[in-house]
């Protein structure tokens, strides 16, 4: 395909029970314009990789596979930023994982029908349905507002991965031009994404759902990384590295606002840290009395996951959210 107008990326390990979900959700857009599937393979040890290029062989003009010999997420390499939209065609990137799925055959048109009109917006997003692996039936419908909205940096940074499920998003491939050091600092799309794009436009949320994103998935990242204390903590460190990143790109516009939410996220880092580390040190001296007074409380009881429980519960009163 010569000129397509959208360009998928689409990226794969060891899904082959969901892959040709994900792949048949993409085919099935109903468009106006062309669009390609770029699918990376991450060298899965199942057969997702044969499955990926049985549908390039058939679908030739559409489907573009990327397979790795060698897992590249396991080397830092950000798999969008660094591979796949380097070789994108598009003008737009939109984004899937292939555990996760798109449920409106007419999800791209209607993006891309708003960003063509609204030149100003670097990247939207829509409302996803939540779907346990486990027991496809239930789901829950995740919303960032019940109308259509625009979206601050303010919560961009403030709610940060929460925001949304990446797989309902779309942003410009010229939001990747020039791609700051501090974007690769974390190869969490739902975190680095939206604030490079805050640095080229507007972000926006489209009010209906056009999306799904699968929970409790066997193998994902989230199961086999973030639950384990040592991977967990390296995540915080990571984000919070990202957010200073983007503190000095903004030029400190933020500085109150990256500081909130820092200062919250790197109690569970230090938590997890021995206190004689210079990194303990760092954190801890700029953390609030009341957030030192936090730390002492669950360091003596020894309770991490106490402690996330306890921020979980307090999530659901304020907009700052846990990494």
């Amino acid at each position: 395909m010569s000129n397509p107008l959208v360009t998928v990326s689409l990226v794969a390990f060891n899904q082959a029970a969901f892959i040709r979900e994900a792949i048949k959700s993409c085919l099935i857009q109903k468009t106006q314009f062309d669009y390609e599937i770029i699918i990376h393979d991450d060298a899965s040890g199942d057969n997702t990789a044969e499955i990926i290029l049985e549908y390039a062989k058939k679908y030739p003009e559409i489907i573009r596979p990327i397979i790795q010999t060698e897992n590249q997420f396991s080397k830092g390499t950000e798999i969008n930023a660094k591979i796949t939209i380097p070789q994108a065609k598009g003008k737009y990137i939109a984004f899937l994982e292939a555990d996760d799925y798109w449920i409106d055959p007419g999800k791209l048109q209607y993006q891309v029908d708003f960003m063509e009109s609204h030149p100003e917006v670097s990247m939207c997003f829509t409302a996803t349905k939540t779907v346990d692996a486990a027991n496809p039936e239930e789901y829950s419908i995740r919303r960032y507002k019940n109308t259509d909205s625009p979206v601050s940096a303010e919560n961009v940074i403030l709610i940060g991965g929460h925001l949304l499920d990446m797989g309902s998003a779309v942003a410009k491939k010229s939001v990747f031009d020039e791609v700051p050091d501090w974007y690769y600092f974390s190869q969490m799309w739902d975190n680095t994404v939206p604030l490079l794009s805050t640095l080229h436009g507007e972000i926006y949320y489209l009010n209906k759902v056009t999306s799904a994103y699968r929970v409790n998935t066997p193998g994902s990242y989230m199961q086999k990384n973030v639950k384990v204390l040592e991977k967990r903590k390296s995540h915080i460190l990571k984000t919070l590295k990202l957010l200073e990143g983007y503190n000095q790109a903004t030029e400190n516009k933020y500085e109150k606002l990256i500081r909130r939410k820092t200062n919250l996220i790197s109690v569970g880092a230090l938590l997890l840290m021995e206190q004689d580390l210079p990194l303990f040190k760092k954190y801890y001296s700029q953390l609030t009395p009341l957030l030192k007074l936090e730390y002492k409380i669950f360091h003596f009881i020894g309770r991490y996951g106490l402690w996330k429980k306890y921020r979980q519960f307090l999530s659901m009163f304020r907009k700052i959210k846990y990494v």
